[in-house]
């Protein structure tokens, strides 16, 4: 059982080093550097894509310790993309030693970081991992995910609409106590998800303020077992 915490960790400006410069590298490559990350590869041969991407190529082998240890100590995140697992060892003592994360492409037991596959539908991210058993079934319930998505109308109103009731409330300085209650009665109000599931997107924004008014006006009375986070 592993023990690792899914998080959206913002890399721009970060210093990510990938070690082996072949299709997994390219790959994580890309990924970090269409984050915003600085990227810098590591490796005896490089792909012709990763030629032509912005990232800085070095020409070395991961065995020698004094040259590796120089590239960690510069990282924040260090990912191994090669098949040798050899180099594992001494990546993981020396990521620990400059404080640098680990992802082990070439270990799903031993890496630090999971890179999972990932999507995107309307502002709605997700990212799905097998932990090692199958990138091919990972890939698969990403692309149901996605599809899911795309033919659930009413989720992608409701999420307009919410976005909208967040904005709203913060921009008239609503305070946080009371944006958590109204986040979770407008969305549950009854009124409120029949327009959204009528795809009446406007006038459930409009309804959406109403309803804080009332409450902010004490017009209307909610119970604070409704919550279900506080701050």
């Amino acid at each position: 059982m592993y023990l690792r915490t899914p998080l959206y960790i913002d890399f721009r400006g970060k210093n990510v080093l990938i070690i082996g410069g072949g299709g997994v590298g390219t790959s994580r490559a890309k990924k970090f550097k269409k984050s915003g990350a600085n990227v810098r590869v590591l490796s005896l041969d490089f792909s012709e894509e990763l030629k032509n991407l912005e990232v800085e190529p070095v020409k070395g082998d991961a065995r020698d310790l004094n040259l590796l240890e120089k590239h960690i100590k510069w990282c924040d995140l260090v990912t191994v993309a090669i098949p040798d697992v050899s180099v594992n060892d001494a990546v993981i003592r020396l990521a620990r030693k400059h404080k640098a994360l680990v992802n082990l492409a070439n270990d799903a037991e031993r890496t630090e970081v999971v890179v999972p596959f990932e999507g995107e539908i309307e502002g709605i991210k997700f990212a799905v991992t097998t932990e090692g058993k199958s990138g091919i079934v990972a890939r698969l319930v990403r692309d149901r995910i996605a599809e899911m998505l795309e033919n659930d109308e009413e989720t992608l109103n409701l999420l307009k609409a919410m976005d909208f009731l967040k904005r709203h409330m913060k921009e008239n300085d609503i305070p946080i106590a009371v944006r958590m209650k109204m986040y979770f009665a407008v969305s549950c109000d009854e009124v409120f998800r029949r327009l959204i599931k009528e795809n009446n997107v406007d006038d459930a924004k409009k309804y959406a303020i109403r309803f804080v008014e009332e409450y902010m006006s004490g017009r209307r009375k909610i119970g604070d077992d409704i919550v279900k986070i506080n701050f």
